[in-house]
């Protein structure tokens, strides 16, 4: 017998109160508690897992970012415009990393547009380079030609001492990453 054939017949016997009363699916207040914790739980371990995701994400974006400086500066390295009509061309000993423009003129890495700050020293066989972005999070990132792997610092401070480069090199930073 259906619910609703159920109620009727109840209804016509008399008993309205019976009518509207029915055990099997009742709702109670635990029932009620037990679903909207559930819901809160499964919400819960939702939002967990995006606020971790996101700054996770945007570090590796960063880090993402200075690996293509050291690829863009691998290439640089032994790369040399030609003032006359800017023909990229080989150079055997004359080789020396790219400053930000440099590598943007090269068409090898706008660093601009990639909250990037490149700090260049010497050439040849004392060519060096350091690299520094901030990651969205607040992390700031940073390699040079001494550690390709970047490596993490809380202030900017900290990653511009972080490049890893031979006692008394100095490196000059051609902009501050915001």
């Amino acid at each position: 017998m259906s619910i609703l054939a159920n109620a009727k017949n109840k209804a016509t016997s008399g008993s309205v109160k019976a009518a509207f009363t029915n055990e099997d699916g009742a709702i109670d207040l635990a029932s009620i508690m037990v679903g909207i914790i559930v819901i809160g739980l499964i919400g819960g371990v939702i939002a967990a897992t995006v606020f971790a995701v996101i700054p996770w994400a945007q570090d590796n974006a960063a880090k993402q970012q200075l690996d293509s400086v050291a690829s863009a500066q691998s290439a640089y390295i032994g790369l040399s415009t030609d003032a006359n009509n800017g023909v990229v061309t080989t150079t055997d000993s004359k080789g020396s990393f790219g400053t930000a423009a440099q590598l943007k003129s090269a068409n090898l890495f706008d660093a601009a547009n990639a909250n990037v700050s490149i700090a260049t020293a010497g050439s040849g066989s004392t060519a060096h380079y350091g690299a520094i972005t901030k990651s969205p999070s607040g992390n700031y990132y940073v390699i040079s030609d001494g550690k390709t792997n970047p490596t993490k610092a809380t202030t900017l401070a900290a990653a511009k001492t972080a490049a890893v480069v031979p006692a008394g090199t100095t490196l000059t930073w051609d902009t501050t990453v915001s």
